[in-house]
This record gives structure tokens, C-alpha cells and sequence, in this order.
């Protein structure tokens, strides 16, 4: 059920618009809206309530001696300022040692307190101004509960899911088998990252070797090969050219090179795999 807008319910409990009869209708079957209006009613009469005959109630001289306390008031004001002639509350707190205060002549006068009386178009103004404030704060809070109720059930806010990070994605891999004459074997995996690039990585257990050994891809035949850089380790990890198509070149190859300063394939294979592709 969808339910009607707070700020609508906000300003019928203001009497600023009585709604629809289809805002009627809602209201009679829908308990919470009606709760809601009811709530909002309650702040808007309290903030308009006609303050004539109204009787506050007068605090005690305790209550003006712990402010005076805690805001750190001179010792002249230590008197409670609502405390009649005579009373102990009108009697100023002794002030700490070490420290002089000035008299101050006490006529015996008491400022009368201000009457809560009615007042004209200005009163009346600010009463409505009260209300739309009272109104606004219950409707920020009911906008909260709304949302909790949206969020998770108890009133409890359900934490928000976590965003998960970009994470590389396996195009290919092979096992590196061992070639004639050579104990070397391993792995080799294609990885693209969350910018597009493709990398390679080699696994390969080390073995004795007369050079350094080669990374490279090539071609089913080996007719075609592209060398990506040496393997120094055990573990190596290169970046596929952009331009290189793996579906092409699907043949991950090791090679012994000598030191002879030739780029060239050796014809020395230490380990082989064919990728397949990962779905």
C-alpha cells in the first residue's frame, strides 16, 4: 500500500488543506497514516495552545545555584533572581575564599514576572509560526521512522551492502608441461583486469638450465611466436599486448636462451601449454 505524503499529512494536522476524499479514504483504512495525521495533530494544538490562565510553576532556588555553578557566574548574581525578600533562596551563596564581591543596595524590590496573556494579530502570527516549526521537526522525524521501517524491520536501519571492488577475470589457463631433456613444470593463467588489460602469469618450478629462460606465446604450429619477457623465478607476470589475439596464439612456450645476445627462439623448449579458454 502506498501511503500518503508526510508533508501532505503535515499541513492537513495544520489545517492548511483538508485533502481529497481519496486522502480520506486512505486515512479510514490505513492505520498508520492515521496514526501519523494524529501525531502531527497533537504538536500543531500544543504549539497553538492559548496560554491566558495558564500557572507555570516556579523552580526552586537549587535549580538557579547549580546553573549558577555550572556557567561559572559571578557572586554577585548568586541570588536567585525568582526568590522572594527574605526567602533563603534570595540569600547570595557565599562567595569562595580569596575573592571580594561588591554590594549592591537591595531596595527589597522583586521584578514581577511577564504574563502569559493572549495577544493580537502578531501573537497569533507567531503561534502559527511555533506550530509550522513543531510540524517540521515531527515531520523530519517521521521521515526518519519511515526510513528505518524501509531499511529494516525493529526500527533498526539495515547496513547497506557492501560494494564489492572491481575484480580481474580469468580468460585462459594451462598446465606447462615439461619438454624433452627438462623436469620443469608448471602453470600459466590469463587474467583480464578491471582496466582491460591482459596479464599472464607463470608458474614453473625451477631446474638447471645452461641460460635464461624466455616467455613467450605463439601460434598452434609455432610458426608465429611473440616473446613477452624473461622468467628471472619460479613466478613471473607479464601484459599481453593489446594487438595480440590469444585465440591465435594460444600456446604459452619456455625456452632456454643462451647468452649470445640472439632474441631469437632457441629452439630449446623447457615447458609447453595450449590455453583454454575459462567460460
Amino acid at each position: 500500500m502506498e501511503h500518503l505524503d508526510a508533508e501532505l499529512l503535515s499541513l492537513m494536522a495544520l489545517g492548511e488543506t483538508p485533502g481529497t476524499d481519496a486522502d480520506a479514504d486512505h486515512l479510514a483504512t490505513c492505520p498508520e497514516c492515521a496514526a501519523t495525521l494524529r501525531g502531527f495533530q497533537r504538536v500543531a494544538d500544543i504549539a497553538t495552545l492559548e496560554p491566558a490562565g495558564i500557572t507555570l510553576g516556579q523552580p526552586s532556588g537549587r535549580t538557579w545555584t547549580a546553573i549558577h555553578q555550572a556557567l561559572g557566574l559571578s557572586p554577585a548574581v548568586a541570588a536567585d533572581p525568582l526568590a522572594g525578600p527574605g526567602s533563603p533562596a534570595d540569600k547570595p551563596a557565599a562567595p569562595p575564599a580569596g575573592v571580594e564581591t561588591q554590594s549592591k543596595p537591595d531596595d527589597g524590590k522583586v521584578s514581577a514576572p511577564i504574563p502569559l496573556r493572549p495577544g493580537g494579530k502578531d501573537q497569533r502570527r507567531s503561534r502559527l509560526w511555533m506550530a509550522a516549526a513543531a510540524a517540521g521537526i515531527v515531520l523530519g522525524t517521521a521521515a526518519g521512522w519511515t526510513a528505518a521501517g524501509v531499511l529494516g524491520q525493529g526500527g533498526t536501519p539495515s547496513p547497506a551492502p557492501a560494494q564489492s571492488s572491481p575484480v580481474a577475470r580469468v580468460l585462459a589457463e594451462t598446465p606447462l608441461t615439461p619438454l624433452a631433456a627438462h623436469t620443469g613444470s608448471g602453470e600459466a593463467q590469463v587474467e583480464q583486469l578491471p582496466d582491460g588489460t591482459r596479464q599472464l602469469t607463470i608458474r614453473l618450478s625451477a631446474e638447471q638450465t645452461t641460460g635464461y629462460r624466455q616467455v613467450w606465446v605463439a601460434t598452434g604450429d609455432l610458426s608465429g611466436m611473440v616473446s613477452l619477457g624473461v622468467l628471472a623465478g619460479e613466478t613471473g607476470t607479464y601484459t599481453v599486448p593489446a594487438g595480440v589475439d590469444l585465440a591465435q596464439y594460444p600456446v604459452i612456450d619456455i625456452s632456454n636462451q643462451a647468452y649470445n645476445g640472439n632474441p631469437a627462439h632457441s629452439d630449446d623448449s623447457v615447458a609447453r601449454g595450449m590455453l583454454s579458454p575459462k567460460t
